[in-house]
């Protein structure tokens, strides 16, 4: 009896216990043998994670930037206008366009526009790349512009400009403090790349016209344009109203502009002004107040 019962549990044990112990031991043996021939791309992604690491540290431990928790457009606009002062002067308009959240941090969007010798406004925007404070310039039109003499002024060759920017906030503490000092001296320049090879030498500005390329536009209704001209005065404009250079062609109150065509010495130039719309206001509704404010 004894007998059989050994001869039983023998043959249990050599026909399926450890054959399934066997077939696991080989399975793990597989399993190291696979991990072992990967070990060379382990290497390599864990040096190429490694050097990430050590760039994003070396980035974070330099930061000269100041991201604070919140953008408050009064304070923007008093920075800027340091800047501007830094820059030896611009003519400078901001509208407000709106938030952007992303999560733990976002940023405000601004409307600039302006005008300028090209040398203040080149220092104007270096001191945006590399002040304390992160700006991001997303878009930038820039135009030469001659600017005859008048009983007041010289002539004078500016720059208009018009630009989106983005104020970037962060509700991450650390960001507000940054470790090191950011660059204080513009890089010098030597030209100005909007500067005619030949002047257009134009007639002065007699009558006071409004000069649309100097100019904002702030409404449009059907018949009439309202904008804020070269020396900060409101005018009215209808078509066919002469302002400097040209007249009034075109008004388009449901896309909120006006074309002008001007003559520059010969050269015949149509420009376009755009009204750029706040937080807050759509293209539409704005249009909407507008037919209501002409009734």
């Amino acid at each position: 009896m004894l007998l059989l019962l050994i001869i039983g549990v023998g043959t249990y044990v050599r026909a399926y216990h450890l054959p399934k112990k066997a077939k696991a031991i080989d399975a793990e043996v597989k399993r190291i043998d696979e991990e072992l021939s990967n070990t060379p791309s382990l290497i390599h992604e864990y040096n190429e994670l490694s050097a990430v690491v050590a760039d994003t540290k070396k980035r974070w431990e330099s930061r000269s930037k100041e991201i604070p928790p919140e953008d408050i457009t009064g304070k923007t606009y008093e920075y800027f206008s340091t800047l501007i002062e830094k820059s030896g002067g611009l003519k400078l308009n901001m509208v407000y366009q709106g938030p952007q959240a992303k999560g733990n941090y976002g940023y405000n969007v601004y409307s600039l526009r302006g005008e300028g010798k090209f040398s203040n406004l080149y220092k104007f925007l270096w001191h945006l790349e590399n002040g304390r404070k992160l700006f991001k310039v997303n878009t930038l039109t820039m135009k030469g512009l001659e600017v005859a003499a008048n009983e007041k002024t010289a002539g004078d060759l500016l720059v208009t400009f018009e630009m989106t920017l983005h104020a970037f906030y962060a509700t991450i503490p650390e960001l507000a403090h940054p470790n090191t000092d950011q660059l204080t001296t513009p890089n010098y320049l030597s030209q100005d790349p909007f500067e005619p090879v030949i002047t257009a030498n134009l007639p002065p500005n007699k009558d006071n016209l409004v000069e649309i390329e100097r100019s904002d536009l702030k409404a449009v209704i059907p018949g009439k344009a309202f904008v804020i001209d070269q020396s900060n005065n409101f005018r009215t404009l209808e078509p066919g109203d002469e302002v400097y250079l040209g007249y009034v062609t075109k008004l388009s109150p449901d896309e909120g502009k006006i074309e002008c065509t001007l003559n520059k010495g010969g050269i015949i130039e149509k420009v376009e002004l755009k009204i750029r719309y706040a937080a807050g206001q759509q293209p539409a509704a704005f249009g909407q107040q507008q037919t209501a404010l002409q009734k």
